[in-house]
């Protein structure tokens, strides 16, 4: 089932793209309508700002209307969206690049949800903490890692779509996976 809706995607994207390239402005709207949100989470995930994020997926479709008419439909829409969105958002960390304070692993550790402690002011900002290290962990990770966790834990992506995202088999993602959660693990603690 999720093999024959990726084909229809696939093939979604080819006539958009194809359209496009023979001058039909009304085919990138189209693609711009499909991918946004999508691109968004993605951009959002890496920058954890929704404004930069938004900024950084409108350049990235900017850069993809200039490119677009050398685009090869041999490659999948979604991958080289996905790759054009990630780098820029990386990119964009990069420069923005800022110290998070010292936490203790411990306290770490003992933050699990509680009902009584999340109903105290200073809860919100102990979640955004904790998503901070967290994502500055998930920085951290070799450049294949960071992808495929983001892909699988952020974008929801199956191991098939992931391997068709990054040009690997699903057992590479699959190794991948356990090596970036590891890491992360360690990194947490």
């Amino acid at each position: 089932m999720a093999d024959e809706s990726a084909a229809r995607d696939a093939a979604a994207d080819s006539v958009l793209v194809r359209a496009f390239q023979a001058g039909d402005e009304h085919a990138f709207v189209e693609i711009v309508n499909r991918y946004k949100q999508r691109l968004t989470r993605l951009a959002l995930s890496v920058v954890r700002n929704e404004d930069d994020a938004l900024d950084i997926v409108q350049d990235s479709f900017i850069k993809v209307y200039r490119s677009l008419q050398r685009f090869r439909l041999s490659a999948a829409l979604y991958t080289w969206l996905y790759r054009v969105v990630m780098n820029r958002a990386i990119d964009h960390v990069r420069q923005q690049r800022r110290s998070l304070p010292d936490v203790d692993s411990e306290d770490l550790l003992l933050r699990v949800p509680d009902p009584a402690r999340d109903a105290r002011p200073d809860a919100h900002a102990l979640g955004n903490e904790l998503r901070e290290r967290i994502f500055a962990a998930i920085e951290k990770l070799p450049r294949k890692h960071r992808e495929v966790i983001l892909l699988r834990e952020v974008e929801g992506l199956s191991y098939q779509e992931i391997a068709a995202t990054v040009a690997c088999s699903e057992g590479t993602v699959m190794s991948r996976l356990f090596y970036a959660r590891e890491r992360l693990r360690r990194e947490l603690e």
